[in-house]
């Protein structure tokens, strides 16, 4: 069998590639107001296995306050068993799925601690807001 060293080694290189930008994929945790009796209110979309294990969405709380904003409370769990670090964002959008401006949009970095589940909180920046959508990214550490 004859091998082709050039070809293997872009299949090699073309493979460590795709496996480096996997790792900095985002995980996503999304509202679904557009759902059937009997759906849950959230869906989690997990590209990234790694950060599932560091930031693992366990719970999802929805509640109206100042009578016609809305709070998302999300809990996140780690299965580790050393301290880990990852960053996130809320993003809010209207009944279209228009996006809605927040002075919050922007990358939050947390630190939870072996087997800890803390809670991460965002309040609608405006009543026209009802869909949310958080975003954690790994942090290398």
């Amino acid at each position: 069998m004859h091998l082709n060293l050039p070809k293997l080694l872009a299949t090699t290189a073309l493979a460590a590639a795709a496996a480096a930008t996997g790792c900095n994929t985002a995980n996503t945790v999304q509202s679904t107001p557009w759902r059937s009796a009997g759906e849950a209110a959230s869906k989690q979309i997990v590209t990234n296995g790694w950060l599932n294990y560091k930031a693992n969405v366990a719970s999802v709380r929805e509640a109206t306050v100042n009578g016609d904003m809305k709070r998302v409370a999300i809990d996140v769990y780690s299965d580790q068993l050393t301290t880990q670090r990852f960053s996130y964002r809320f993003d809010w959008f209207d009944d279209a799925g228009m996006p809605v401006a927040s002075a919050t949009s922007s990358m939050t970095s947390v630190t939870i601690k072996p087997k800890e589940t803390i809670t991460l909180t965002s309040v609608s920046p405006a009543p026209a807001a009802s869909q949310w959508r958080l975003t954690l990214l790994d942090q290398k550490q």
